[in-house]
């Protein structure tokens, strides 16, 4: 069972009351054989519990922002790539229709 903790600077952790078993990669966020340097309690305020939810819900906010920009950052540039590449293939075709023609008057004579 997870209980909701916090550390002496007051950043969010969690820290399990049961035994992880042997093939558990990671433990509270670390890799197996570290050991937290800081220490945590357990919080039984129902006023820290609802503070420790609202800064995780915070912290989530602003990561979904951060990836909502990112997303349209990057739909810009496929929209640009698209664009361009729509552009060039219409160059090339311009290009392969004057090639012909080219051809064309040159097998003439």
């Amino acid at each position: 069972m997870t209980q909701p903790t916090v550390n002496e600077t007051g950043a969010p952790t969690s820290t399990a009351t049961d035994t992880p078993s042997n093939d558990q990669a990671q433990v509270n966020g670390q890799a197996k054989g570290q050991e937290n340097t800081q220490a945590t309690r357990v919080i039984s305020d129902p006023n820290e519990v609802a503070q420790l939810v609202m800064m995780r819900i915070d912290n989530v906010n602003a990561k979904k922002d951060e990836l909502t920009f990112a997303i349209k950052a990057l739909a810009d540039t496929a929209k640009q790539l698209v664009q361009v590449y729509g552009n060039q293939q219409a160059q090339i075709t311009k290009l392969e229709k004057q090639v012909d023609a080219l051809e064309k008057i040159n097998a003439k004579t």
